[in-house]
């Protein structure tokens, strides 16, 4: 967290120049966490993260390292494309139930856990062996699992940072994260809400194998809760 706490405001647009409201303003700390743009864009905000990401559904997110006393013009491009639909001939894995919809591949090299559940969440893991041990995909979903976004404390510190925005079939919001920290290790997160497939602390040498799982997931159809 930045020593003390910096004011920031400004005003999101798309490419078009049109004000965009209900831009969320993620990893900004707990205390604004809820926060987004109002009915003409704009945005004033006080936060000691080092870095912030704008998101709205349908649209590429922008990622800003914050600096102090700036007042910002943010334009968020779009439209998303649309996630991979699974076809009918898919061959991938999913989650049983759980409000699940990413099918992801088997691909030689990966090894693959049994689903396993809690009463809130199923989850899956796609790993490989690496020489410190294993490194491995948890794929989890269900309706208590959360917003399906990166984990604050890898987006404040990612030396290198990347997103992917994406719409699934039914229109929902998907991103796709990526970093790595000063001491070269990499995370990845593909998640909307309630579900994500993404792995952390990992060896760069040891994310080609779990990348082409990444690459390779297909968008079903939300799978409900078992009753």
């Amino acid at each position: 967290m930045l020593a003390s706490p910096v004011r920031i405001s400004g005003v999101v647009t798309d490419n078009q120049g049109m004000r965009l409201s209900d831009v969320w303003i993620n990893h900004a700390g707990a205390r604004v966490e809820s926060i987004k743009t109002d009915s003409q864009g704009q945005f004033d905000i006080q936060t000691q993260a080092p870095a912030i990401v704008f998101r709205k559904s349908g649209f590429e997110s922008r990622y800003w390292r914050v600096r102090p006393d700036r007042t910002l013009a943010i334009v968020l491009a779009g439209p998303a494309p649309l996630a991979r639909f699974c076809g009918t001939s898919s061959r991938c894995l999913h989650l049983d139930g759980f409000m699940s919809a990413f099918c992801l591949p088997k691909i030689p090299g990966v090894n693959i856990s049994k689903q396993g559940h809690d009463i809130d969440y199923g989850q899956r893991f796609f790993w490989v062996k690496t020489p410190t041990g294993k490194a491995g995909i948890q794929h989890a979903a269900g309706p208590m699992w959360g917003s399906g976004l990166p984990v604050d404390q890898d987006v404040w510190s990612a030396r290198d940072y990347a997103e992917a925005s994406y719409i699934d079939p039914e229109g929902f919001g998907i991103i796709d994260a990526r970093g790595n920290s000063a001491d070269g290790k990499y995370w990845r997160v593909l998640g909307h809400a309630f579900e994500t497939a993404s792995y952390r602390n990992v060896a760069e040498r040891d994310t080609l194998l779990l990348d082409r799982v990444l690459d390779g997931i297909c968008v079903e159809r939300i799978r409900s809760q078992p009753h």
